[in-house]
């Protein structure tokens, strides 16, 4: 007997390290928000897609000739503390009824993998210096603390955080994919290439309206420090 199916299509499977994927709906639906960058254009957009905070000696812009476009964040060579990040529009927000998905792939391209601090997620939007994402209140977001290569689980309210280890180290010139499941205002969790790695029930942010945000800040003053960023994915219901 046939089967009739009254919801959208979902990617297939959620077993394995497909767990990511439930209920993700694929491609565009009028009953979900679905934001792709792929990077895939000559120039950053920096006035109508991507707000662009960084040091006057660092950059954001998109990588040339990079198989599936990306877009690097590089601070001014031997310098420490300079950095660069984008981020998007507040349109994405946690209720009881909304799920939220998020994933990318990053790569730190320098020999000091772990000499940098890292920030990549959902944020509320922040100013001034790309440092600022690390001290924004309210976040859903993956972090790498200078001189330590854990890659940090990070669930924000109101300057409030709950941090989990990974278990997963950055390095050197290794992709990384990172994505979470926000289900409801209940739980966030947590994949590293995709992989289940933690799963978060406090200090969820279900008060804000985050943006899409990610940055990158020398953590020495030797080589150049950057992190290519391949693509930044977001989807929630409506």
């Amino acid at each position: 007997m046939a089967v009739h199916f009254t919801g959208p299509i979902l990617f297939a499977g959620k077993d394995g390290n497909r767990k990511w994927f439930e209920n993700l709906p694929i491609d565009k639906n009028p009953d979900y928000l679905v934001y792709m960058d792929d990077f895939t254009g000559i120039t950053l957009d920096s006035t109508n897609d991507w707000t662009v905070v960084k040091d006057s000696s660092a950059s954001a812009a998109i990588a040339a000739d990079v198989v599936n476009g990306a877009v690097t964040l590089s601070s001014q060579a031997t310098t420490d503390n300079d950095g660069a990040s984008i981020q998007g529009n507040e349109i994405f927000a946690l209720s009881s009824t909304r799920d939220i998905w998020f994933e990318t792939k990053i790569t730190p391209t320098d020999a000091e993998g772990n000499a940098m601090d890292i920030c990549i997620g959902l944020t509320v939007n922040f100013a001034t210096n790309p440092e600022n994402m690390l001290t924004a209140t309210d976040r859903i977001v993956f972090q790498v603390d200078d001189g330590d290569s854990n890659i940090d689980c990070v669930t924000e309210k109101d300057g409030t955080a709950t941090t989990t280890d990974s278990g997963v180290d950055i390095a050197s010139g290794t992709a990384v994919t990172l994505g979470f499941h926000v289900k409801g205002t209940g739980s966030v969790e947590f994949f590293v290439n995709r992989n289940l790695v933690a799963t978060h029930t406090a200090n969820i942010p279900d008060d804000e309206n985050l943006a899409l945000g990610a940055m990158e800040l020398s953590g020495s003053a030797t080589g150049t420090k950057s992190m290519n960023i391949d693509y930044m994915f977001a989807a929630q219901n409506r």
